[in-house]
């Protein structure tokens, strides 16, 4: 029963799980640079184990479930949630940087993700552009498609950490995250265009108000976070110094843009919760991320302009994302336990394989 069951949800496992380990990475990082390194560590600990884990589903997923794999890639509401893929991958590789100075690792990670980017993003704009069946704007977007903007800065930011180490270039090596972090800045002004648009003109249901549309605000906190790192990196190797005042002046304007999306999308998380009851599932992962990388780029901000105000709101910010991460890890745990537990006493409990 225990094997059906597994057998299920690894068919329809949802493609933003991924978002588990991002999110727990991304507290890890926020939480080591706030100085609360034993708490770091946990972070990091589940970090790899989560990673281990999603990875051996997502490759028995796509080995014995490629159909289901395939149209889910296809999907103009699920294909982008794969890139959850990507970002975990790099922020991972930060993570062995920051909390555990293997270089090694973070090498490696980067070269697993950077194939991962190239396939799984060409392979959705092929699907979803020769696909005869297409949704309107107004349920064919959300949130999740700025995990286009967050995949392509956590390669510019794990790009960052591991230029001095690849035994290649600095240069090329800093040109190659210049080149993800301006493709993100671009992603980022298309894609939040769209978003915007469906929002003010569309009709919007409380169930079509997805956790996903929280990364309209991770997106732009990692884009300044990615603007921050390269430009502290380009002047300390005295390469592309041009670059460096946009580079600044653009993280701190995406710091903004990412501020002000908060109390839009906080005033219709409550709306929507008045309406539909709180209960886990995958995609609230997406809720906890932006808080973790929201609360380390405010925090690299307030060091770079020497602003203890800002210090204070990251101080803030880490609390929330520690509330929110065990909160949403509580809810899975028992979503988990009455799925799979539950068959001990009830065999026939083994339901459709929903995540």
């Amino acid at each position: 029963m225990h094997l059906r069951a597994l057998k299920a949800d690894i068919r329809t496992l949802d493609p933003s799980y991924f978002g588990l380990p991002m999110s727990t990475g991304a507290v890890a990082l926020a939480t080591h640079a706030l100085g609360h390194d034993a708490v770091a560590r946990v972070f990091f600990l589940l970090n790899n184990t989560e990673i281990a884990v999603l990875g051996f589903l997502l490759l028995a997923r796509l080995i014995f479930f490629f159909p289901a794999f395939r149209k889910d890639l296809a999907s103009h509401s699920k294909g982008a949630g794969f890139l959850t893929v990507v970002a975990a991958l790099c922020i991972l590789g930060a993570g062995h940087i920051e909390l555990d100075h293997r270089t090694g690792a973070a090498i490696l990670l980067w070269c697993m993700a950077l194939p991962a980017w190239l396939a799984l993003t060409y392979s959705f704009f092929i699907l979803v552009t020769i696909k005869r069946r297409k949704p309107d704007l107004e349920h064919g977007i959300d949130g999740s498609w700025l995990l286009f903007v967050v995949s392509v800065q956590a390669l510019s930011v794990l790009g960052c950490l591991i230029a001095p180490h690849v035994g290649w270039p600095m240069r090329n090596m800093l040109f190659v995250s210049l080149f993800f972090h301006l493709l993100g800045c671009l992603f980022y002004v298309v894609v939040i265009g769209m978003i915007f648009y469906r929002t003010t003109f569309f009709h919007m249901r409380a169930d079509e108000f997805k956790p996903s549309y929280w990364i309209d605000m991770g997106a732009a906190a990692i884009t300044a976070l990615a603007g921050m790192m390269l430009a502290d990196a380009l002047a300390r190797d005295g390469i592309y110094t041009a670059f460096i005042p946009l580079l600044e002046l653009g993280s701190v304007f995406f710091w903004v843009a990412g501020t002000w999306w908060i109390p839009v999308i906080l005033f219709l998380e409550v709306w929507r919760h008045t309406i539909i009851p709180l209960r886990y599932h995958a995609g609230q992962w997406s809720m906890v991320f932006p808080l973790g990388v929201y609360t380390l780029c405010t925090w690299e901000l307030a060091n770079a302009l020497a602003l203890p105000a800002l210090q204070s709101v990251a101080w803030v910010f880490l609390r929330v994302a520690w509330l929110a991460w065990c909160v949403t890890f509580l809810g899975m745990a028992h979503r988990l336990w009455r799925r799979y537990g539950a068959m001990q006493e009830d065999p026939a409990a083994t339901g459709t394989g929903r995540n």
